[in-house]
């Protein structure tokens, strides 16, 4: 493809030397500059790709996407083009090299603080139930079928979205459904892609603070962007702030879903059901029309929490929008694991043991709540917070966990460059005056063995903050780590 081509969608650039050059690849990394690719000089919050523009050009590309004027010798030597914002212009070259995969595919974008992988999770899982090859992006995985990998970002960058679009279309995906960040938003990564349907699942202050949100108000901003790419939207009509979140776009279609009389899938009469370890819910679902046929059903769902009930509805209700049958949904909904999220680890034991991702005050309290009202011997939580990363998340997660756990267990979760003692002192400070048992252990394997240690029958044993993550990066190196496998090994070393 010409660069030319690539440039038909991008306005504002100005091309400095010859745009009739082939392109092979779209790359933002020097280290993988070759022959007829396009380097992108991104600007981030710790490196500044302007930097990297010479060894991209001796490694051997062709062409520079940069912001602002760069030496002379670099116009003698390659194409540049010059855009105020190259995210942006990434995207738009990216949707046109790749075909722009999103206009032939049923693509559903899923936005919020909580809630976006369970409801993606489910989306998918109803969707291939029902026949329907569906491809996925988000924070566990990107991919389709047995071709998945680990994600690195709730929402890849925008090369990575389209290429992994164009993938999926050449393997016979008919749609995909996508987690959607405010960072990806804010950052153009989700430019140019065609949304069928926007989920709003809820919203609540995080993200916020340095190299993330300036205020809540930017926050619900980028979230509410999300809209005004798609032609439909279905939305939780419990949160206050939903009609923020759509008000400036131009929807053909709004579905609501929640708890109050004006949701068209509403759920009632909850119920709490275990069974040998597995905890879930079961409650009542009235749907209106014209995507729900005026009925009345109960939903059963294998994984717990009342707070599962709210993305259970938003999958419902998109997957109802889309003609799926109640039967499948039902079925699927009897069925679902979703990886890391209040996930289920059987050891073998006569206390249950879950693994969840909740790495906020919210989602963690939210999630801790729901668990009490499985009325457990004890509720038992281990968890950490993250290095170089807001800081107020340490007290609103150490206040969480008093509010809610009968034992405590602090310890390290990606600690990345700040010491880990003190990230978990930051935690125990506002537990100090807590009667409660509170250990400190930094060691997150040795943190896990001593929660699976302590577990008695009828305890409930949380192990928070990493879910699915399979690494844990301490200073700038990421190990391999996995909270599931170290819970596993304690079913041999437990007596």
């Amino acid at each position: 493809m010409k660069l030319a081509d690539l440039l038909i969608s991008s306005a504002g650039c100005t091309v400095f030397g010859s745009a009739d050059k082939d392109v092979e690849d779209l790359i933002y990394h020097s280290d993988k500059a070759d022959s007829g690719s396009v380097f992108f000089a991104i600007e981030g919050q710790l490196t500044d790709g302007r930097e990297y523009i010479e060894k991209a050009v001796e490694k051997g590309a062709s062409a520079v996407v940069a912001s602002g004027r760069l030496p002379q010798e670099i116009y003698e030597k390659v194409t540049v083009i010059e855009t105020q914002d190259v995210r942006k212009t990434m995207a738009q070259m990216s949707a046109e090299f790749y075909g722009r995969p999103s206009e032939r595919l049923l693509t559903i974008g899923v936005t919020g603080t909580k809630g976006k992988t369970s409801t993606t999770f489910m989306i998918r899982q109803i969707l291939e139930a029902a026949g329907i090859k569906t491809g996925i992006i988000g924070t566990v995985y990107n991919g389709y079928d047995e071709h998945m990998e680990e994600a690195s970002a709730t929402t890849p960058q925008s090369k990575e979205i389209q290429k992994n679009l164009a993938e999926m279309e050449a393997a016979g995906c008919k749609a995909v459904v996508m987690e959607v960040s405010s960072q990806g938003l804010m950052h153009s990564r989700v430019d140019c892609i065609d949304f069928d349907i926007g989920v709003f699942t809820n919203i609540s202050p995080d993200h916020i603070g340095e190299g993330e949100h300036a205020s809540f108000e930017e926050y619900l901003m980028w979230k509410s962007m999300l809209f005004k790419k798609c032609r439909r939207a279905v939305v939780n009509c419990d949160d206050q702030r939903y009609e923020d979140i759509i008000k400036d776009a131009n929807l053909e279609q709004v579905v609501c879903f929640g708890q109050s009389d004006r949701a068209d899938f509403r759920s009632m009469e909850q119920k709490l059901w275990s069974e040998r370890g597995v905890l879930g819910i079961k409650y009542e679902l009235f749907a209106k029309k014209p995507c729900g046929d005026d009925t009345q059903r109960e939903i059963t769902v294998n994984i717990p929490g009342r707070f599962n009930v709210q993305n259970t509805l938003a999958a419902i209700a998109v997957c109802k929008s889309l003609g799926i049958p109640w039967s499948v949904i039902e079925e699927t909904m009897r069925n679902i694991k979703i990886p890391g999220r209040v996930e289920t680890v059987d050891i073998g034991r006569d206390f249950t043991v879950l693994l969840d991702y909740a790495h906020n005050g919210i989602a963690l309290k939210s999630l801790m709540d729901s668990l009490r009202e499985y009325d457990p011997k004890r509720l038992m939580l281990m968890f950490g917070c993250g290095g170089n990363r807001d800081r107020n998340r340490r007290f609103e997660m150490g206040k969480a966990a008093m509010e809610t756990a009968d034992f405590i267990i602090v310890t390290s979760d990606n600690p990345r460059r700040e010491d880990p003692d003190k990230i978990i002192e930051d935690i125990t400070d506002v537990m100090k005056f807590c009667d409660k048992v509170i250990l400190a252990i930094p060691d997150r394997k040795k943190a896990i063995q001593r929660a699976i240690a302590e577990g008695r029958r009828g305890d409930i044993i949380v192990i928070a903050g990493k879910g699915h993550e399979t690494y844990q990066i301490i200073g700038n190196e990421t190990r391999h780590f996995d909270d599931r496998e170290v819970i596993l090994s304690c079913r041999e070393d437990r007596k």
